[in-house]
């Protein structure tokens, strides 16, 4: 169904866990559809407290996004088509020691376009704007939509975001 949308020049966005690919055979197919991948043997990650930088400040993904700070989970040694044409770091986290990307934009060679950030692990995240705005505007990008120089306004009301449980849980 990707490689069909891929095809037509479909947008892919993939968020968190969504650019894994545990079984190594499927890396390459997720490398060719999204750019990046977090398959086999270099699947890691790390629960930390860390810098994100914004390093193409002037992509449209990241208009409005400056650096921040957070504490999240994120997937690194990514495999990348970096050096691809049209592949764009957008956002690196430091883990370890070292920049590692943690999002970035790829306008593939059949005429679409594929967005991937590795954090968003926690439900929480979705209450912060730049998480808000950078996913929005991944989205935007990838269908072709303009988005403003000074970013997507957002603010989700954190009500929207609440999780409501059950009143009357499934019982076994």
């Amino acid at each position: 169904a990707f490689k069909r949308l891929a095809a037509r020049q479909g947008g892919i966005v993939a968020l968190h866990w969504a650019v894994g690919a545990k079984d190594a055979q499927f890396i390459q197919g997720q490398l060719d559809l999204l750019g990046g991948t977090r398959g086999g043997t270099q699947r890691k990650y790390k629960v930390l407290e860390t810098d994100v930088t914004v390093v193409t400040k002037d992509h449209p993904v990241v208009a409005g996004i400056g650096n921040f700070r957070v504490h999240d989970e994120f997937y690194y040694r990514l495999e990348l088509k970096t050096g691809a044409p049209g592949f764009t770091p957008l956002l690196t986290a430091r883990v370890d020691d070292a920049d590692e990307v943690a999002s970035w934009a790829w306008q593939r060679p059949d005429g679409g376009r594929s967005f991937g950030y590795v954090g968003i692990h926690f439900h929480v995240h979705w209450a912060r704007e730049d998480y808000q705005r950078l996913v929005t505007q991944g989205v935007l990008w990838t269908l072709g939509q303009p988005i403003p120089k000074d970013g997507v306004k957002v603010g989700v009301e954190p009500a929207v975001l609440e999780i409501k449980r059950s009143e009357n849980p499934v019982k076994k």
